[in-house]
């Protein structure tokens, strides 16, 4: 990793409940008891995860968010702030979120969410003066699908805001809850497309093979890349976990970027939110450079060498 940038970062903030790795089962969907070896708090949402991340890793990051007018949120701004993260947190008339994370030992996980402050953000509430302050290189919009007042106008307005001010914007296309109902669902359509519109000005669109695929409503790899770009998107940042990392340019290149080996596994949850951190974290002018240094931040994570999410 090279010279550090300063970032900007719109997103969710909540509280995590996690377990340690559980046996996937059937016996979790039946009436009883999971005797697990550990149950802990940690900071929660995507924006947040990556925030703190980034801090960590020596950036200059700020943070906005929406908050409950409680306790929790009252401790999240301190525990930001304790971290090296700006925090510029909006309080809403609704609690702060929280979530119940269940890793499974298969290295999938499920959430149970309550996000009721989150859900209340506005695009009036992303003061970008505040946020960005002077020699902001990046904005990065993650947790796009849990802000509704945002989808259709919101994050268009704070993305074109900063590209007038020269800075460059990332999203996650990472999984929205009302996927499950079917692409064709109206509702779900009509997120697609209020996100659809932002592509144009968006420098990286990073997910997953998956949330990518479904997003563009293709069923290969191949099909929504020609999709994407042909809504104007620049480049997507693939996170293919245990096979590494992949860019791919409107201008037709392909960079794929191996996975680093580990010593040992402690943990999956987490993983891309500290990969998008450390892209956005690396000031190199070339993505295989960038590529490989989210890559090996990933495996610091995944094996436990580096603890970006300190536990609260």
């Amino acid at each position: 990793m090279v010279k550090l940038v300063t970032i900007a970062i719109v997103g969710n903030i909540n509280l995590d409940i996690k377990t340690a790795p559980i046996a996937a089962g059937d016996s979790l969907l039946r009436d009883g008891e999971t005797s697990v070896e550990e149950i802990y708090e940690s900071i929660g949402g995507g924006g947040a995860l990556t925030a703190v991340a980034t801090a960590r890793m020596g950036a200059t990051v700020s943070f906005c968010g929406a908050i409950g007018d409680d306790l929790l949120g009252q401790r999240f701004r301190s525990t930001l702030q304790k971290h090296g993260v700006q925090p510029e947190l909006i309080t809403k008339p609704a609690a702060t979120g929280k979530s119940i994370a269940l890793n499974l030992a298969n290295g999938h996980r499920h959430f149970l969410s309550c996000l009721p402050s989150a859900a209340l953000l506005e695009a009036g509430d992303v003061n970008l003066t505040a946020l960005c302050g002077t020699g902001c290189n990046h904005l990065y919009r993650a947790d796009i699908w849990f802000a509704p007042r945002m989808l259709a106008e919101g994050n268009y307005q704070i993305l074109q805001a900063a590209r007038v001010r020269g800075i460059k914007n990332s999203i996650d296309i990472n999984w929205d809850p009302y996927w499950s109902a079917g692409r064709e669902d109206s509702t779900v359509k009509q997120r697609i497309d209020g996100v659809r519109r932002l592509l144009p000005l968006v420098d990286y669109v990073h997910g997953n093979q998956r949330e990518l695929c479904l997003f563009a409503g293709c069923d290969d790899l191949p099909a929504a890349v020609k999709w994407f770009f042909a809504q104007g998107a620049s480049h997507l940042i693939i996170h293919r976990g245990s096979e590494g990392s992949m860019a791919i340019s409107s201008d037709g290149k392909w960079i794929e970027s191996p996975p680093v080996r580990l010593d040992r596994f402690v943990q999956s949850g987490g993983a891309g939110d500290v990969f998008t951190a450390a892209f956005l974290s690396c000031d190199a002018p070339d993505l295989p450079t960038k590529l490989a240094a989210a890559n090996r931040a990933a495996a610091d994570h995944c094996s436990g060498r580096v603890d970006y999410f300190p536990k609260l």
